[in-house]
């Protein structure tokens, strides 16, 4: 897992550079648990990450990406515990995204395992919304692409850490149901955010959870993702 070189607007959510790492587990206890302090300071118009996007950087990140095809066999949801409380704050993970995406600033820990009330705003269309009943939580790389993609190797362990890191504020994001069940479990080949203003910040978070769970790419996906970086 490498952290990133381009320039982030963010709060003191770091990512670290895990080295000599034997497995997976270790690189990821090396990580930062994030929980909902994982909110930036500042969010973009319509991201809630803001990313300074250098076009050569993210070329050259995506030409890294080790290049395979996707082994989907296998798949099943709850091979990837989802929705839990890793870090023990009282709320699981899918609160814990609506409490830091939130822009009204008027939730908290408190608010969790209940309706809220808050303001979110969902990259991949711009809709506002304020109920989080509105709200779906995206993997960004969706759970099966993460598993044809490397994760059908990891451990339940590893699984369902990815499944409700809150280590940084793209791995999950709060959008509207409806773009997400759009979007499904679909890559930068077969889908891409309604909204084009956001589409290099969206492959620059695609290509970083890639980088920091070290997730391979398949040809189209790769070619997709270096067509939209070369517009950046």
């Amino acid at each position: 897992m490498r952290a990133s070189r381009l320039a982030l607007f963010l709060s003191p959510a770091l990512l670290v550079v895990a080295t000599g790492c034997e497995s997976l587990s270790d690189a990821i206890d090396d990580l930062p648990s994030g929980g909902g302090s994982a909110a930036p300071a500042e969010f973009a118009d319509t991201a809630p990450f803001s990313v300074t996007v250098d076009p050569a950087v993210l070329t050259s990140d995506i030409e890294a990406l080790t290049v395979a095809e996707e082994e989907n066999g296998g798949y099943d949801r709850s091979l990837f515990p989802h929705w839990k409380d890793d870090d023990g704050n009282g709320c699981d993970a899918r609160d814990d995204v609506l409490v830091a995406q939130d822009r009204s600033g008027g939730l908290t820990e408190a608010d969790c395992d209940a309706a809220m009330t808050g303001e979110w705003v969902s990259m991949y269309d711009g809709e506002t919304v304020t109920e989080s009943g509105d709200i779906d939580i995206d993997h960004f790389v969706p759970l099966k692409e993460a598993w044809g993609s490397g994760a059908v190797n990891w451990t339940t362990e590893d699984r369902q850490s990815y499944a409700n890191w809150l280590g940084n504020s793209w791995h999950l994001i709060a959008v509207t149901a409806s773009s997400n069940r759009s979007k499904s479990d679909q890559d930068p080949a077969e889908w891409m955010p309604e909204d084009e203003s956001v589409w290099c910040a969206y492959v620059w978070a695609w290509v970083e959870v890639k980088k920091e769970w070290s997730l391979t790419v398949d040809e189209a996906e790769r070619t997709a993702l270096l067509d939209v970086a070369a517009g950046c």
